[in-house]
C-alpha cells in the first residue's frame, strides 16, 4: 500500500513538474518518499527537480539515495556525474562494470555510457572517454527517427516564404510590443548563459524555453494568395503574423516585466517571422565555434528532440543548415533587431559583452547582470549545472582534445549541401 501511495505522489510530482510548478513538484516527490522511502524514481525525480531549482548539494544527496536504492539506475548515475564536480574512482569502476550488463535496457545503458564519458574526460582519459561517448550516441541514434531531408526542406521553405520582397512589404505590420527578447542559436552555444545574464536584471522575466512561437506559427491559417503575387501574398501573411504576434504575447506571459526572454534555441528558424510578427522585439543570436558547439551537442544526452545530434556527420550537416539559415536572416533583418554575439567574446571580455547584450535589449544598465550565477530561478536545460557556476573559459577549444575522433564531423562541416 505504501508503495502504491508513493507512486501516486510521484506521478503528481511529475505532472506538476511538467506544468512548471516546481515547488509543488518537489513537495509531491518528498511526499512520495515519506510514503515509500525505497521509491527510487521519486528519489531521482526529487534530485532532478532540486537541481533545476539550483539546490545542487541537496540534489546530489538524492541522486546518491536513488543509486543506493537501485545501483543499476543508469539515469541516476548520469545525473550524479553531471551535478558533481568530480567522480571518484570506485564510482567510475562500478559504472564501467554496470555498463557491460546486457540485461539493462537501452536507455539505462545510454545514460551510463554518457556518464562514463564525462567521468573519464574529467580524469584526462580522453581516448577511453570517446569510446563511451561513441557508444552512447550510437545506442541513442539507433532508437531515433530523423529525417534530414525534411529538416532541409523546412528551412528552405521558410526562406522562400520570407523573400526580401515580401519582408520589405510587410515590415512594421506586426504587433508593436517591445517586450519579447528571443535568444536563439544552436544548442550548447551559450544561450542559457545569455538568458541567465538577462534574468539577473530586475526588469526582465526569464521564461525559459518556450514552444509558443513555433506552435503559433504552425497554427497559422493557410494563405490563400498565390505566392507569386507578392503583394497579395504579403498582405495576407502580414495579417496572419500580426495575429500570431498577439497570440504569442499572451502565451509568453511575464506579468509586468519590461522584457520577457524566450530561450528556445531552435527559434533561429523563425528569426525573420519573429521580426515581422513582433517588429519591436529583439533577437540575441548566440554563436560559438562550430566544432565546440557540435562536440558539446555530441556530449549531451538531451531530454528530447535534437535527433540530429547523435551522429557526427548528421550533426555537422545540421550545423551547416543552421549557419546558412542565419546568414539569410542576417541579410534581411534591420541592423538593430538581431545582435550576433560569440560565446568566446562573452567569456573573454565578460563585462563588455554583458553591456552589449543589456543595451541591445533596450534596458538600463544593472550591475547584477555581471553575476548571473547568483540568480535563483528554475533552469530546465542541458546547462542546468553550468549556469550556476562562475564564468569560465575552459570550454573554449575543447574539441581539440578529440580532433582525431572528430574527423567525420570536421569533414561534414567542410562539405556544402548538395
Amino acid at each position: 500500500m505504501a508503495s502504491q501511495m508513493g507512486e501516486e505522489e510521484n506521478l503528481l510530482g511529475i505532472r506538476c513538474w511538467t506544468e512548471g510548478r516546481l515547488e509543488e513538484a518537489i513537495a509531491a516527490f518528498r511526499a512520495a518518499l515519506r510514503a515509500d522511502p525505497s521509491h527510487r524514481a521519486a528519489a531521482r525525480n526529487l534530485g532532478n527537480a532540486l537541481r533545476e531549482d539550483g539546490r545542487l548539494d541537496e540534489a546530489i544527496e538524492w541522486f546518491e539515495r536513488a543509486i543506493a536504492i537501485d545501483p543499476k539506475d543508469g539515469t541516476a548515475h548520469r545525473y550524479l556525474v553531471e551535478t558533481r564536480t568530480f567522480v571518484d574512482e570506485p564510482h567510475r569502476a562500478r559504472m564501467e562494470t554496470l555498463a557491460q550488463d546486457s540485461r539493462l535496457d537501452a536507455e539505462q545503458r545510454i545514460d551510463l555510457h554518457f556518464a562514463l564519458a564525462t567521468a573519464l574526460t574529467r580524469s584526462g582519459r580522453y581516448g577511453r572517454a570517446f569510446h563511451y561517448l561513441r557508444e552512447a550516441n550510437a545506442l541513442k541514434r539507433a532508437g531515433l527517427v530523423y529525417d534530414e531531408s525534411r529538416e532541409r526542406l523546412l528551412m528552405r521553405s521558410l526562406r522562400a516564404m520570407f523573400s526580401s520582397g515580401v519582408v520589405r512589404r510587410m515590415r512594421g505590420c506586426g504587433d508593436p510590443s517591445p517586450r519579447p527578447v528571443f535568444i536563439v542559436g544552436m544548442p550548447r552555444s551559450g544561450t542559457s548563459l545569455v538568458e541567465q545574464i538577462l534574468a539577473a536584471h530586475p526588469d526582465v522575466h526569464a521564461a525559459g524555453e518556450l514552444e509558443a512561437f513555433a506552435r503559433c506559427f504552425n497554427d497559422l491559417s493557410p494563405i490563400a494568395a498565390d505566392p507569386n503575387d507578392e503583394g497579395a501574398f504579403a498582405y495576407e501573411l502580414a495579417a496572419a503574423l500580426r495575429d500570431l504576434g498577439g497570440r504569442y504575447l499572451t502565451c509568453a506571459g511575464g506579468g509586468a516585466a519590461l522584457r520577457v526572454t524566450d530561450k528556445m534555441p531552435s527559434n533561429f528558424r523563425f528569426a525573420v517571422a519573429i521580426h515581422l510578427a513582433l517588429p519591436n522585439a529583439k533577437i540575441v543570436h548566440v554563436r560559438r565555434s562550430a566544432l565546440d558547439t557540435c562536440f558539446s551537442c555530441y556530449e549531451t544526452h538531451f531530454s528530447d528532440g535534437h535527433e540530429y545530434a547523435y551522429d557526427l556527420r548528421e550533426l555537422g550537416r545540421y550545423y551547416r543548415l543552421y549557419d546558412e539559415h542565419m546568414a539569410h536572416a542576417r541579410a534581411l533583418l534591420p541592423g538593430n533587431v538581431m545582435l550576433d554575439i560569440d560565446y568566446e567574446q562573452i567569456v573573454g571580455d565578460f563585462e563588455a559583452s554583458v553591456r552589449r547584450i543589456v543595451d541591445h535589449c533596450g534596458l538600463d544598465w544593472h550591475a547584477a547582470c555581471l553575476e548571473p550565477w547568483r540568480v535563483r530561478r528554475p533552469v530546465r536545460t542541458a546547462s542546468v549545472v553550468q549556469v550556476r557556476r562562475k564564468i569560465y573559459a575552459t570550454s573554449v577549444g575543447r574539441w581539440k582534445l578529440y580532433e582525431r575522433e572528430l574527423q567525420p564531423l570536421i569533414e561534414a562541416l567542410r562539405t556544402a549541401h548538395a
